[in-house]
């Protein structure tokens, strides 16, 4: 039985879509390690070659590549940041010269693309490496599809209709705090010698863009607050952002109706809302898609953004005033007819699940490999309780540390922000219970938060 690696870096970014990739590929003949990086690293390191797939190539990654390939995996890659939200061939272009290299294009077996428009750039880049450049879709597309989206957030759902009645969702996408913005410009300066087509004096705009849309968007969820008053705004701050941001900007006190809230996946929200206002936001593609009425809102500043194919795929506004009469006006799915033809023009959806496509491409590129594995193997559990105990030791240290030490930032807080409670058996075995999975599935925790699953 052949082995699949599957590392997770952002919880909630990717989780439930990798976990879907497995339930929709559950009958194969093969075993998923999925994890957070550290988890996965030690599966490689402990139980031999099988198909390691990550989230990027990033050129940083030149030594994370050549391990796993050392230990004779096949490496693939989707990138996790989406490309094809870049404004165009150009900002994609340069997007590719972060996200990728041409040494690590050498080092992996595939890269796999969201659509027809990342999947032309990355071939056009890299001529010399396109046999191993796919257009399958992504998972994450899979969970924009009803049939997959209404069975695993149900419960989310009508919870949220429950708690909030008719309201309006934001998706967050923007630098809501100076020191998050600060922050930024200096990754910049710091790279500022790269040789990359788009020069620092832009790439800084482009982030005070994003801090000048904040501030835009704060006015505009305690206009609507006031103007309708029978509506709650409900604002998702970004994974990366610190929710206690827009609270700081907005007296929840006097705007009663304005909420902030990060409990569910973005998907339910959409579904649960009465309109998606946003900018620059992937949550916006995935709203028309899933047919729910969707606005771009803007500021009067001149579109700064290197990610704004989003906004062009719905009815924009400037003005507050067209907004709110927009927001009254009856809404009908047939309106999203054009709108959905552009985004397949980037984005693969179709009938058959992206799971799916990537899924026989695996099949055929590890056919040569062999790989065996049984995960009733008394070592997996004896592992498995020799990390637990380590990483809680590790945890524990890192606490005190932060005591003494007054700091916020140390390793274990960084990866709380990006995993936040980790990644729970209970958690695993609902979403499959939700997606109704025929089959009889064997589930072993390998660590804090790994865990090897298979078909029995």
């Amino acid at each position: 039985m052949k082995i699949i690696y599957i590392s997770i870096e952002v919880k909630s970014r990717e989780l439930l879509s990798k976990l879907f990739f497995i339930a929709d590929n559950i009958n194969e003949n093969f075993t998923f390690f999925i994890g957070d990086k550290l988890s996965i690293k030690r599966a490689t390191k402990f139980f031999g070659k099988g198909i390691y797939f990550y989230k990027s190539i990033n050129k940083n990654d030149t030594d994370h590549i050549s391990s796993v390939k050392n230990k004779k995996n096949i490496y693939v890659s989707l990138d996790e940041e989406g490309g094809y939200v870049q404004s165009n061939s150009k900002y994609l272009d340069s997007f590719l010269q972060f996200r990728s290299s041409f040494k690590n294009m050498s080092l992996v077996d595939r890269v796999y693309t969201w659509g027809a428009f990342d999947y032309k750039g990355w071939k056009e880049r890299y001529k010399k490496y396109s046999g191993k450049i796919i257009k399958t879709g992504s998972p994450r597309l899979d969970l924009w599809r009803k049939d997959v989206y209404s069975k695993i957030f149900k419960e989310e759902i009508l919870s949220l209709r429950r708690k909030f009645g008719k309201f309006f969702f934001i998706p967050s996408t923007f630098y809501s705090s100076y020191s998050d913005l600060s922050l930024a410009l200096n990754n910049e300066r710091k790279i500022r010698n790269n040789k990359n087509i788009l020069p620092l004096k832009r790439r800084i705009e482009e982030k005070k863009y994003a801090f000048y849309l904040f501030k835009v968007f704060v006015k505009l969820v305690k206009n609507l607050s006031k103007d309708f008053p029978d509506h709650k705004i409900v604002i998702k701050p970004h994974p990366t952002e610190n929710v206690n941001n827009w609270g700081r900007e907005i007296n929840i006190n006097k705007y009663k109706n304005i909420v902030i809230d990060n409990n569910c996946d973005v998907a339910a929200y959409i579904e649960a809302s009465k309109c998606v206002i946003y900018n620059s936001s992937t949550a916006g593609l995935q709203s028309i898609v899933m047919g729910k009425k969707s606005i771009v809102f803007n500021g009067l500043k001149k579109d700064k953004s290197f990610r704004n194919f989003p906004n062009q795929c719905t009815i924009q506004f400037n003005d507050y005033k067209l907004l709110k009469r927009e927001l009254n006006k009856k809404f009908s799915k047939k309106s999203n007819s054009k709108s959905l033809a552009k985004i397949k023009k980037r984005l693969f959806i179709s009938n058959k699940s992206c799971s799916k496509k990537i899924f026989e491409d695996l099949k055929k590129i590890s056919r040569k490999q062999k790989s065996e594995i049984n995960i009733d193997n008394p070592k997996i559990k004896f592992l498995s309780i020799f990390f637990i105990s380590k990483d809680y030791i590790y945890f524990i240290v890192n606490k005190i540390l932060s005591i003494f030490k007054n700091k916020k930032d140390l390793p274990a807080n960084t990866y709380y922000k990006k995993m936040r409670d980790g990644i729970s058996l209970n958690e695993i075995n609902t979403f499959f219970t939700k997606l109704e999975i025929n089959s009889k599935i064997k589930i072993h925790r390998f660590g804090k938060n790994g865990f090897v699953i298979k078909k029995l």
